[in-house]
């Protein structure tokens, strides 16, 4: 003892430990102030993510916050917790993180590619380092592979639709049809593994909730939790239907799967080379089916409000022109409905911004506010309106415009999903005119759910049939 009382020993350790406690939480309070970056004053235990750790605003929020609280600044500091993050402003900047300097930002940081999770461990989206190359090459085989005829899924989906109808539940009966004759097979007998997966994902409980907050804000958290995306009875359920699917065919193409585990009777297991297939399965139906459904919703809706451009979008297509106004409104939609309004990368050693230095350790997290710069007056005239024009200007193929990302980590699925979105589109203006209801919202309401994109309010819109 340093002193006879022993209460006096005890207050003094009291301060020692909360003194080091509060050493330790602080310690990077000071790390953009030195750097002389703009910040928000950090707390204690929060640093500047507060709001969005009590819940008062989802990470868009946040990040769009602080982008427009800077207006003149090209990056903005944060301290998430205790550790440092950046949002970068500006698009050289951008450019230099996603593409010209990747080797210094190839991972996203998430760390959940150390899940237990069957649809994490193996999931392109998740993956890091050299199992993000690999797996990667193998994906860009597995799609080279796949036969994607869409419209041969479209033609029945449509049938019986006239009058009101809640957009979200009219695109999922069609995803889901497309969705299953990519990667099931329509004369299997189990033909709900698709509407089964994507429900579950999009489902949208207190605890689904919970689950996309913690995966957010505390990924090392959902991980040490054992949280999954689908339940482990899912995949027993419908281990036979995946065993005989086209997906796990055009897997055996690609010899990503050994022939001897895909016909055996075995149920499934973990660590079986079968996880690679559902990894996949939930890689298409997380980040792609959903994301397109969102990207869908929001157009037709856009479509609707604004009847001028959707004769204009009908017209190319019955016309069938190529690189037309249609693909000019996809485009608009992909820019002001971007399925992912933040991209995410670590840095993983110590990086100096040519020009500005600014000197970055590693560890520390980029933000690229995608929605944001794409809703940029700076970039975009009158940005929140919905004007596909705008891309019929050969200036305008310079401005920033990342929905899919950039560099060598850009979305692999980009040609896949304006597929998608494009041929769906096409069919719903060729057999309806779409218009307002009384049910229809005046503005969609956006919020996160798992990474990406999500609309939290009912969209009615009427369908007109076109005789």
């Amino acid at each position: 003892m340093f002193f006879e009382s022993f209460l006096l020993n005890l207050a003094v350790l009291a301060i020692l430990i909360v003194a080091l406690t509060f050493d330790y939480v602080t310690k990077f309070f000071s790390y953009w102030y030195v750097r002389e970056i703009p910040y928000k004053t950090p707390v204690p235990f929060f640093g500047t993510d507060y709001h969005r750790v009590l819940g008062l605003r989802n990470t868009t929020e946040e990040v769009n916050t602080l982008y427009k609280e800077n207006p003149k600044e090209k990056y903005v500091g944060c301290i998430k917790s205790r550790i440092p993050d950046l949002i970068i402003k500006d698009p050289d900047a951008v450019q230099k993180v996603m593409s010209t300097d990747f080797s210094n930002f190839h991972c996203r940081g998430y760390g959940l590619d150390r899940s237990r999770d069957v649809c994490l461990r193996n999931n392109l989206f998740y993956a890091e380092g050299e199992k993000w190359t690999l797996l990667r090459r193998k994906f860009e085989l597995l799609l080279s592979t796949m036969n994607v005829k869409i419209e041969d899924s479209l033609h029945e989906c449509l049938s019986g639709t006239n009058g009101d109808a809640n957009v979200q539940q009219l695109l999922s009966g069609i995803l889901d049809v497309v969705f299953k004759d990519l990667l099931i097979d329509n004369n299997l007998e189990n033909s709900f593994v698709i509407k089964d997966a994507r429900e579950t994902m999009q489902r949208r409980t207190l605890f689904d909730k919970i689950k996309s907050y913690i995966k957010d804000i505390f990924p090392s958290v959902y991980v040490m939790l054992r949280l999954n995306l689908l339940p482990e009875q899912y995949f027993s359920k419908y281990v036979q239907v995946i065993k005989e699917s086209i997906l796990m065919k055009d897997i055996e193409k690609t010899e990503s799967i050994s022939q001897e585990e895909i016909y055996n009777d075995k149920p499934y297991k973990k660590g079986s080379d079968l996880e690679t297939a559902y990894s996949y399965f939930a890689l298409f139906i997380g980040e792609g089916y959903i994301p397109c459904h969102y990207v869908l919703t929001a157009l037709l809706y856009e479509l609707a409000k604004n009847p001028e451009i959707q004769q204009k979008a009908r017209s190319c297509v019955q016309n069938s022109q190529e690189n037309d106004y249609l693909d000019m409104t996809l485009k608009e939609a992909l820019r002001l409905y971007p399925a992912y309004s933040v991209i995410t990368r670590k840095c993983v050693k110590t990086y100096t911004f040519p020009g500005k230095k600014l000197l970055l350790d590693k560890g520390v997290t980029i933000n690229v506010p995608v929605e944001a710069i794409h809703r940029d007056e700076k970039y975009y005239d009158k940005p929140e309106e919905f004007n596909p024009e705008r891309f019929l200007k050969s200036d305008d193929n310079k401005l920033p415009y990342l929905p899919f990302g950039i560099g060598p980590r850009k979305c692999i699925g980009e040609q896949l999903a304006t597929s998608i979105v494009r041929s769906v589109t096409a069919n719903i203006l060729k057999k309806f005119e779409i218009g307002i209801c009384d049910s229809t919202p005046e503005n969609l309401k956006l919020t996160d759910h798992n990474f990406s994109r999500a609309i939290d309010n009912d969209v009615w819109l009427k369908f007109q049939p076109i005789y």
